[in-house]
Formats: structure tokens, C-alpha cells, sequence
């Protein structure tokens, strides 16, 4: 159950609008890192120098994987640089793989979801033509 603290960042973050990250860190601490029109690239790794440092996390890779904005779309990317992989919704990524608004990222034994609150559903229909008639 989040604090009141973090429930209202959380209500922050949808209220800007833009895609958001949030974990939780060694501590147990709550962090939402937002992802501005202005980002292309964000990294993943246990070395300092990264975007979303997971420092604390033994199964992450100190360069682990890429979130990359693509055609205005996120985007993870595991290019085999990480020796324990990363996963959307369990299934590992093994190179480049879409997000959607509410999908678990897990990168080691740490769980990170991404938000896109105005994401615009992105299934495909495929459109069947009705049957010619017979005669």
C-alpha cells in the first residue's frame, strides 16, 4: 500500500501525462522517474552513471538494457549485454520489445512498471471482408 506521499506523486505523474517508470529502491522507497518528449534514451544498470540505477540488485548487469523512444513509442531493448536478461510481463526480451501502459519490466529480482497514460491502444485489427454471395 503506498504512502500518501507516494500516491500523490503517483497522481502527479498521470496528471503530467507523460510515460513513467516506477520501482522501488533498496529501501523500499518509491521511485517514479517520468519520461519527457524531450528523452530518446534512458539506461538500466547497477553503475551509477545509469538512468535508472539498480545498484543494490546483484542480478543486474552494470550496463543491462536500453529503454529507447521509437516513432514516439517505448521501447526495451536487451542486446545480450546483460547476462541474466530483461522481461515484459515474464516473458524475457530478447532484443527490442514495445511497451504498453501497465506492463512489468523486470530487470534481476527487481520489478519496474511502465505507465503511458494516454497511450493509445496499439492492437491490431485485422478487418475481414464479408463473404461474396453465392448464387
Amino acid at each position: 500500500m503506498p504512502t500518501e506521499a507516494e500516491a500523490e506523486e503517483l497522481a502527479a505523474a498521470e496528471r503530467r501525462g507523460d510515460p513513467y517508470l516506477v520501482y522501488h529502491d533498496a529501501g523500499e522507497r518509491q521511485r517514479v522517474l517520468s519520461l519527457p518528449d524531450t528523452w530518446a534514451r534512458v539506461t538500466v544498470g547497477r553503475s551509477l552513471t545509469a538512468d535508472v540505477v539498480l545498484s543494490w540488485d546483484d542480478d543486474v548487469s552494470r550496463v543491462h538494457a536500453d529503454l529507447q523512444r521509437i516513432g514516439g513509442e517505448w521501447v526495451l531493448v536487451d542486446d545480450g549485454l546483460s547476462r541474466n536478461g530483461s522481461f515484459v510481463n515474464g516473458e524475457r526480451v530478447e532484443g527490442r520489445r514495445m511497451l504498453k501502459d501497465g506492463d512489468e519490466l523486470r530487470f534481476g529480482q527487481t520489478a519496474v512498471r511502465f505507465k503511458a497514460p494516454f497511450q493509445v491502444g496499439g492492437e491490431t485489427r485485422i478487418r475481414t471482408l464479408p463473404e461474396e454471395p453465392t448464387d
